[in-house]
């Protein structure tokens, strides 16, 4: 997490919604499945618009439904305050 704030994915929540499992998406997207997994950890370094674009088009959803913006400068700034009191 930096003091930017950090992304937050949705996209296993709607693959539990929808029914489909990773595997699925996976084959019928041509994704990879490491690929797959560090977008529904947040762990992915770069984001790809094409892959996000084909996999909004899959699951039939909007940018929106799969990831938010989450505001984490007072999560990063109280964890920054405790590592300096060490």
């Amino acid at each position: 997490m930096s003091e930017y704030g950090y992304i937050k994915f949705h996209i296993e929540d709607i693959l539990k919604e929808k029914g489909i499992s990773k595997n699925t998406m996976c084959f019928d997207l041509r994704l990879q499945r490491t690929q797959l997994n560090k977008y529904c950890k947040g762990l992915v370094q770069r984001i790809d618009v094409e892959t996000l674009c084909h996999i909004c088009q899959y699951l039939g959803c909007s940018i929106g439904d799969l990831m938010e913006y989450c505001d984490g400068a007072e999560e990063y700034s109280s964890l920054t305050e405790k590592e300096a009191i060490r």
